[in-house]
């Protein structure tokens, strides 16, 4: 794939630009069987992921908030050496159904963008961009939002435009 690029502010940039391209692009995608969809984006992605370095990105981590689940938090507390009290009272705040940890970035990334507790990472971590699973074309804003922050989110994206043959420059 040679037009993956990893500059997160041209990212960015394109991301602010496509905005109106991305809503009619939106609707387009409904008019694709989910299953057909699904398959084609699990391809992309298989395809895109491995030309990105996350340990070299980790824009996720920088700033994102990741959320925990309850039954996360006992691998989480244990990972960082205390309790689960103590790591509810330092790094996450109750929110719905989890835990959102307290800042961005992440408290557990360390220097060289490595995650500190990375074999105990929450489910969130662990799937990040999200791309791949049933139903893409309803999970598409979920997808957006990561679009001008995740290199692979941005290029899946962007060669899934090219695989439908979607008409950029036309109100859908």
């Amino acid at each position: 794939m040679r037009d993956v690029f990893l500059d997160l502010s041209l990212i960015e940039k394109q991301a602010k630009e496509k905005e109106s391209e991305n809503l009619a692009f939106a609707k387009f995608l409904r008019r694709f069987p989910s299953k057909t969809l699904d398959a084609l984006v699990e391809r992309l992605n298989a395809r895109i992921e491995p030309l990105i370095d996350c340990k070299a990105c980790a824009n996720c981590c920088k700033r994102l908030r990741a959320v925990a689940l309850e039954t996360e938090l006992p691998a989480l507390a244990n990972a960082k050496g205390v309790s689960v009290e103590a790591f509810k009272q330092t790094f996450v705040q109750p929110y719905k159904e989890g835990f959102y940890f307290k800042s961005s970035p992440c408290p557990m990334l360390r220097a060289d963008n490595r995650c500190e507790i990375y074999d105990a990472r929450p489910a969130c971590c662990r799937t990040f961009p999200n791309l791949v699973g049933e139903h893409f074309k309803y999970r598409f804003k979920s997808v957006m939002e990561k679009y001008p922050i995740c290199p692979i989110a941005f290029h899946v994206v962007e060669a899934l435009k090219t695989e439908l043959d979607f008409p950029k420059n036309s109100d859908i």
